[in-house]
């Protein structure tokens, strides 16, 4: 080969690998999350995605300066749909366990609350197990609260499952439920807190070692890991700038730290 061809098939080839970077440059990370989960995320009334999750991609985004696609996923669809490579993140208020660890990059963590139940402001539960035996107990279907349930309070209970924890608490205002179940912040962010008067907290807030006090993490597949680098990297800025701080504090009323 000449060097003029070999000019014309280097010039080709740097001008492709241009075109591809730019490209690449241009997809857009897709992210998820459940849009049935206030305060972490929810639709507006404009129809627009909002929330403490909401806020945070969006910040570490901009900090990362990568172009953002949020979606609402449900929540039973939304590790299928990351699996798959419909999304690229989940943003779901999820806990992170050893078990999602083995599948999955979850950078974090960035928020940690216990786990605790909330029934109606009249009720006489006391939120202990002998005080719960029998009762009906309403979470969220396929998540580390429903298997604490199982695992830790074993046959003493009901569980009911449900798609969204506002589906749960409204069987609680039916009376088909005795109390729910979830995490301390969401509890008294979403509902307590939202409905002064409605519901209150009962009982002691759960803090186990193999559920949640690994904290809170965004799910992305093992294999992207300059993607997961990204989260991490953009995750530490907005904690060490005050961003972090100033979002739990818009969205649970206090300011929480991530770990």
């Amino acid at each position: 080969m000449g060097r003029l061809s070999c000019k014309i098939v280097l010039a080709a080839v740097g001008l492709a690998a241009i075109l591809y970077g730019q490209a690449s440059a241009e997809e857009p990370v897709v992210v998820g999350f459940d849009a049935l989960n206030p305060p972490y995320a929810s639709v507006a009334s404009d129809g627009q995605l909002q929330g403490f999750d909401v806020d945070m991609i969006n910040a570490i985004c901009t900090v990362e300066k990568l172009k953002c696609e949020l979606r609402n996923i449900p929540w039973d669809g939304i590790f299928a749909a990351l699996d798959s490579g419909k999304i690229d993140v989940v943003a779901a208020a999820l806990n992170i366990s050893e078990e999602r660890k083995k599948k999955y990059a979850m950078p974090g963590p960035y928020l940690n609350s216990p786990f605790a139940y909330m029934a109606n402001a009249s009720s006489t539960l006391d939120g202990t197990k002998d005080g719960l035996s029998g009762k009906t107990i309403g979470t969220v279907a396929a998540s580390l609260l429903e298997r604490y349930l199982n695992e830790r309070m074993g046959k003493t209970i009901q569980i009911a499952p449900y798609d969204s924890m506002d589906a749960a608490v409204l069987d609680l205002d039916s009376g088909r439920v005795d109390a729910v179940f979830s995490e301390l912040a969401t509890l008294q962010a979403a509902y307590v807190n939202a409905k002064p008067g409605a519901y209150k907290i009962i009982g002691e807030p759960i803090n186990d070692p193999a559920y949640s006090s690994l904290g809170k993490g965004l799910a992305i597949r093992a294999d992207d890991k300059t993607l997961s680098s990204a989260f991490d990297k953009g995750l530490a800025a907005i904690i060490a700038d005050g961003t972090h701080a100033r979002l739990t504090k818009k969205w649970f009323g206090v300011e929480m730290p991530a770990k």
